[in-house]
């Protein structure tokens, strides 16, 4: 959406749900803006519960703001700065010259997308977080902290998987060092992050997510809490363990899980054959009973398959046809 100016002409300074699906849509479309908080008291009410330490050493890196009220929430709890991420044309505008303007000094807006992998690139020059690496994981870094609002739907399924997964490999904002996380993930995506082995939903993102940190749901929102009305979100908690529980080749443990999943009621002796002929040979070799079914595997009984695969000698040469675009970087 490209606009020059615009004029926001709300009943009261902030806009009622109504008045916000007709301001923020873009115009060539029909569906409604990104969802985003709309109750400021429910915002500073969970930024508060988050317990966040030492918070006026930090700099929280918000994506996806929308019309702010998380944004400001983090900034009354007394982050020293908050930077937010929006790359969605009339939000960036409200944000910046109805909520926060050119005074502010604690908040910087700027319209860049959290989804691209050059955003991050950017973020680490020195005039931004550039300075603030700290490669210590036996604590978690003080002076960082990682949120957001994610998009429904695949672009948002994409982004936490990402991000889940960045932090064993230590790249994005996790090669600046442990950093905590808190997001707002959308009802829909919410079981896929937290799914514990045993739960229909069990898939790549849980099990990673698990295996690299302590995940924890602080809230699920309201009726008023977030538009529109029918949009349901949970924040939720994830702090870097200082080692990751996944011990095997990452590649390894990716296409494994990747194989396996494609078969989650299935019996572990039946579905290790996705993982290449004569694969079968792996059961006995492994520490436990392989009589299990593939959605009730524990984070080391996944690592266990992917440490055995990787030293069996006819497993197949090329793992991936296509790497991740966003980890291959």
């Amino acid at each position: 959406m490209s606009r020059s100016k615009l004029a926001f002409n709300f009943k009261n300074a902030f806009p009622t749900c109504a008045e916000w699906a007709n301001a923020f849509r873009f115009k060539t479309l029909k569906t409604l803006p990104r969802a985003t908080l709309s109750s400021s008291e429910t915002a500073l009410e969970c930024a508060k519960a988050l317990n966040i330490q030492n918070p006026e050493n930090r700099i929280a890196l918000e994506l996806y703001p929308g019309l702010g009220c998380w944004t400001r929430a983090l900034k009354d709890i007394g982050f020293k700065r908050v930077i937010s991420l929006e790359p969605q044309s009339v939000y960036y505008q409200w944000l910046q010259e109805e909520v926060f303007g050119p005074l502010e000094e604690k908040v910087s807006v700027f319209k860049m997308d959290g989804y691209e992998w050059e955003t991050y690139g950017e973020l680490k020059k020195p005039d931004h977080l550039g300075n603030l690496v700290n490669t210590d994981w036996s604590q978690v870094h003080p002076n960082l902290f990682f949120t957001g609002m994610l998009p429904r739907g695949r672009r948002g399924e994409q982004l936490l998987s990402q991000f889940v997964c960045c932090v064993h490999n230590k790249m994005a904002m996790h090669s600046l060092g442990r950093i905590p996380m808190a997001f707002w993930v959308p009802d829909l995506l919410y079981p896929k992050l937290t799914s514990v082995a045993g739960e229909r939903a069990r898939c790549k993102m849980s099990i990673v997510a698990e295996a690299v940190g302590e995940v924890k749901t602080i809230y699920e929102t309201k009726p008023g809490d977030a538009y529109p009305d029918s949009t349901s979100y949970h924040l939720v908690s994830i702090v870097p363990w200082e080692k990751s529980r996944i011990n095997a080749d990452w590649d390894v443990f990716e296409y494994v899980l990747k194989h396996l999943f494609v078969q989650p009621k299935t019996k572990l002796t039946t579905a290790i054959k996705t993982l290449g002929p004569g694969a079968e040979i792996l059961l006995g070799r492994l520490p436990y009973n392989p009589d299990v079914f593939v959605r009730d595997l524990t984070i080391e009984q996944l690592d266990q398959i992917a440490i055995k695969f990787d030293q069996w000698p006819l497993k197949p040469k090329v793992l991936f046809e296509d790497a991740d675009p966003f980890l291959s970087k």
